[in-house]
């Protein structure tokens, strides 16, 4: 399916696939969380549940999308990766 990613709403994006499912892509501080040093931390989030973690690399050009949410979702990896792959980090 096509993720479209809508704009910066209330300190995060908004992304909306085409049958109406949407996610919500949070910018977080590394601190606290085990990622200091990384250049950017990003939460994502649907239906109010925290389903996958964004992190890029400060030194190398790194990208590492990680999935957490159980699997009775409508969403599943795929989505999460089309999602970091069309974030501008």
């Amino acid at each position: 399916m096509c993720w479209e990613i809508k704009g910066w709403i209330s300190g995060g994006y908004m992304a909306a696939r085409e049958d109406g499912e949407m996610v919500f892509i949070y910018k977080r501080p590394s601190w606290g969380t085990g990622q200091c040093g990384r250049h950017a931390f990003f939460e994502l989030r649907s239906r109010g549940e925290l389903i996958g973690k964004i992190t890029s690399n400060a030194v190398q050009p790194e990208l590492k999308a990680e999935w957490l949410a159980e699997t009775d979702r409508p969403l599943n990896e795929t989505d999460l990766l089309e999602i970091a792959g069309m974030l501008k980090l």
